[in-house]
């Protein structure tokens, strides 16, 4: 009896020391009621299944369902923060942001003639740091943080000092509010917004890296997932039968981002760094659960990106105003727009440069393609991040083809890796595996202008055709992304 005693009591202990148990320790510590919070949660959940239940919503979803090209060669695991999180996300808002008792209240405040969608927005709770325009946010470490790990950390840091106006310091005793970046949690989450006093950015294993760390620090900024836009009905289906159960509310749309009805003018993004992947909470991996609609199918494969795009770049410097303390205005090429960090020179899109974003890189390669050449390259990667190589294909064409039997089954549709079609202020679409080339063998390119290149294992590109035609002359470039020597992925 006594035995048996002992045995309950050690399941009682590792019970309470679970991920989840901490993460529910934490939150009740925080006044979060969780019998309420499961309950409003299954209701939520409940209500998107039958927003999508409808007889026109499942003809779409058999007819998309049926277009989607499985993987005859099998897929790659995506370990996106979902994915790390677990259990963990039936806690979290939308898989990875943890909410204050206040937030969750508005959050959980749903529209009675709208169900799918929030009463008020949670962003009207949501505090921006400050100063507007030159905000500084203080962070620390969690008492024992891995100096090895405080690398990533700099470096994802260091990445949006460069691109936005936001700067970051060493926090001190005299500091209020301060970003902890606290290693002793499992699963990978952040606050949203700044809500006052020390606010963990929690980071577990599988977190460390550029991309998830970045990613978690914008949620700090005060970003949400793209997905939950109040216009997203407008470019992607969600396919609730897919979800794994309990966790369709993640689905729910916000009201205006910060009462902005345009969202701040930044054009809905399948590749945004904040866009849920196409699998996101799926039981079937093989299978999404969001579907671009038919007129946006070429994005399917491009949902979530690696790193920050030029347009959730362009949202924090929105967000925060960083122009607004330019006293001069500058006039920027190829899609440029005056830099949030520095106003004497251009923020450029993927592929330019110069103060202007007049120029090239300087490591770009030039080539000229006649209708018969074929060009042929091989993209290797260690682990380690990637290195940027990029390729000006300058071409006169009206097609553009691109076959390689060795390429890997979706491959680009997968978070660490892709290749992709863009326009330059745009992450574009990722080119998919063989079987979206059978039924349309040849890109009609025309107005793009980009070929990207991401991946972390070894790729080979062969027979990229051009054909030619009269008309204009095209630039292409594919390039391989920034270097890193921590990793990326």
């Amino acid at each position: 009896m006594l035995h048996r005693l002992l045995c309950l009591l050690a399941l009682s202990s590792l019970c309470l020391s679970s991920p989840l148990g901490e993460l529910e320790k934490e939150l009740k510590k925080e006044g979060v009621d969780l019998d309420k919070l499961h309950e409003e949660l299954k209701h939520e959940s409940e209500e998107v299944e039958e927003e999508f239940a409808g007889k026109e919503t499942q003809d779409q979803l058999n007819k998309l369902r049926a277009a989607y090209h499985s993987c005859p060669n099998g897929t790659i695991e995506v370990k996106t923060e979902l994915e790390i999180n677990g259990d963990l996300s039936k806690d979290l808002f939308e898989g990875d942001i943890v909410l204050t008792p206040e937030q969750w209240a508005r959050a959980l405040d749903r529209d009675p003639n709208a169900t799918l969608q929030r009463r008020q927005a949670l962003t009207d709770l949501v505090q921006m740091w400050t100063p507007m325009g030159t905000p500084l946010i203080p962070y620390s470490y969690a008492v024992g943080f891995p100096e090895d790990k405080k690398k990533v950390i700099l470096e994802s840091l260091a990445f949006w000092e460069g691109r936005t106006c936001v700067k970051f310091r060493l926090a001190t005793s005299a500091d209020k509010n301060v970003v902890e970046f606290n290693h002793n949690s499992a699963g990978c989450s952040s606050s949203v917004g700044m809500v006052g006093g020390k606010q963990k950015v929690n980071l577990g294993k599988g977190c460390f890296s550029v991309t998830v760390v970045a990613h978690e620090v914008s949620h700090a900024f005060g970003t949400l997932h793209v997905q939950s836009r109040l216009d997203r009905d407008n470019y992607v289906i969600v396919d609730t039968a897919n979800i794994q159960q309990g966790k369709e509310h993640n689905f729910m749309k916000d009201p205006p981002y910060y009462g902005r009805i345009d969202n701040y003018g930044i054009p809905y993004e399948f590749g945004s760094m904040q866009h849920y992947h196409e699998k996101a909470f799926a039981i079937n991996r093989d299978k999404p659960t969001i579907y671009a609609k038919p007129a946006f199918s070429k994005y399917q494969g491009s949902m979530e990106a690696p790193r920050a795009s030029f347009y959730d770049t362009l949202l924090i410097n929105k967000m925060y105003k960083c122009t607004d303390k330019c006293k001069n205005r500058i006039t920027c090429q190829n899609n440029g727009v005056q830099d949030g960090s520095d106003c004497n020179k251009c923020f450029c899109p993927k592929g330019w440069t110069g103060t202007n974003c007049e120029k090239r890189p300087a490591n770009a390669q030039v080539t000229k393609l006649t209708a018969n050449q074929k060009i042929k390259m091989d993209v290797a990667a260690g682990n380690n991040g990637f290195q940027e190589k990029l390729f000006i294909i300058e071409v006169r064409h009206s097609n553009f083809a691109s076959r390689n039997e060795e390429h890997h089954c979706r491959l680009p549709s997968e978070r660490k890796s892709g290749l992709s079609f863009h326009r330059s202020e745009t992450t574009g679409t990722r080119c998919a595996a063989p079987s979206d080339w059978k039924s349309s063998p040849r890109k009609t390119l025309e107005s793009l202008d980009s070929v990207s290149v991401a991946s972390p294992i070894r790729l080979r590109l062969s027979r990229i055709r051009t054909r030619c035609s009269s008309g204009c002359t095209m630039k292409s470039r594919m390039h391989s992304g920034p270097r890193s020597t921590s990793p990326l992925f």
